[in-house]
């Protein structure tokens, strides 16, 4: 009787140790594609976000990175992680505005003054618990975390662009979102949608006379190759979005929940940093030598850019996702603005 009691117990012991290995063991596959070159400071945000993912899960987490375009481009990777092919992926403010509209409201012109009142936006109860939460209940796509790649500014190959009449009758590149098509119609010339993955060489064949993207951006896809002049007129914030697949999200454990957006918020910031060395102090000299004639605006222009542009796409917007959106928006604006002037306040 003692002997079976304890090969029982045995048993049981056994049984115990192989059920805990059995859940030690399972391993979360995630891959995740972007469409930057290797090395950029996207790409090292990214791998810091593979390294810290990893180790801290004990290696229940793994993580694959597909850079450069290998896996399609904005629109494609959305789609891809909106049907769970894919775990995670890049976004941008473009595709995902094409699958929930009220996504658009951070690209108004002009909307935000400057880059760390555009990240406050982002990790504002009122973009996490209205615009992100809609975009997972409407595409099943979770926004983890934004990375400003800096402000997106004009280059074409026609002319300066000093004032608004300069871009009067100029064919430009925009997202395949109806508010940058707005906003370049407001500054009178003719917008055209292309793809990210086709930019370069429609601007190579003169598909298009111009484009705008971030300072940065025009250095790492070489866009200065392809356009002579740039105008730093700084009018949307571009921000790389860290996505995941929510039905993916919602299947890990607690545990790693909190992993995988510590690791998005660390990458983010990692990106943020290395853009904007780039943006403020490195690339305009590397442009300039490379034979691009680099405008600054001065405050009133700039202001004078943003009368042309700014109300046809907020009258336009308020049509798609509403007026009290819209206002609140700006609302939410004024109010970062407001704490930032009392952090900074002297004493």
């Amino acid at each position: 009787m003692v002997k079976t009691r304890g090969f029982c117990l045995v048993l049981l012991g056994l049984l115990m140790v192989l059920s805990l290995g059995s859940s030690a063991q399972q391993v979360y596959q995630i891959k995740m594609g972007h469409v930057e070159p290797i090395g950029t400071p996207l790409d090292q945000g990214w791998n810091v976000f593979k390294q810290y993912v990893e180790a801290e899960s004990g290696g229940r987490i793994k993580v694959e990175i597909y850079p450069a375009c290998q896996l399609g481009g904005m629109e494609e990777l959305f789609q891809s992680v909106m049907t769970g092919t894919l775990q995670m992926a890049q976004g941008d403010e473009g595709a995902m505005a094409s699958y929930y509209e009220p996504f658009l409201v951070a690209s108004i012109p002009y909307l935000f003054p400057n880059e760390e009142v555009g990240l406050r936006f982002y990790d504002s109860e009122f973009f996490q618990e209205v615009i992100n939460r809609g975009l997972i209940e409407n595409t099943g796509v979770r926004f983890l975390a934004g990375a400003s790649y800096g402000f997106r500014c004009w280059t074409n190959n026609v002319r300066p662009l000093k004032e608004v009449k300069d871009f009067e009758g100029l064919k430009l590149r925009v997202m395949a979102t109806p508010l940058f098509i707005k906003y370049v119609e407001g500054l009178k010339a003719g917008a055209t949608p292309i793809s990210f993955a086709e930019l370069y060489s429609a601007l190579q064949q003169g598909v298009v006379d111009g484009q705008e993207n971030p300072v940065s951006v025009i250095w790492d896809q070489r866009l200065y190759e392809v356009q002579k002049y740039l105008t730093v007129d700084e009018h949307v914030l571009g921000v790389n979005s860290m996505l995941i697949n929510e039905d993916f999200y919602q299947s890990l454990p607690d545990d790693l929940k909190t992993i995988i957006l510590t690791g998005a918020r660390l990458a983010a910031k990692v990106e943020t940093g290395g853009r904007t060395y780039q943006n403020r102090i490195s690339i305009l000299d590397i442009l300039r030598e490379e034979g691009m004639e680099i405008y600054l605006p001065t405050a009133e222009e700039k202001e004078l850019f943003k009368e042309a542009s700014q109300k046809p796409v907020v009258d336009w917007l308020k049509t798609v996702v509403g007026e009290e959106l819209v206002q609140r928006t700006f609302e939410v604006v004024e109010t970062i603005k407001a704490q930032m002037l009392a952090e900074t306040k002297p004493f």
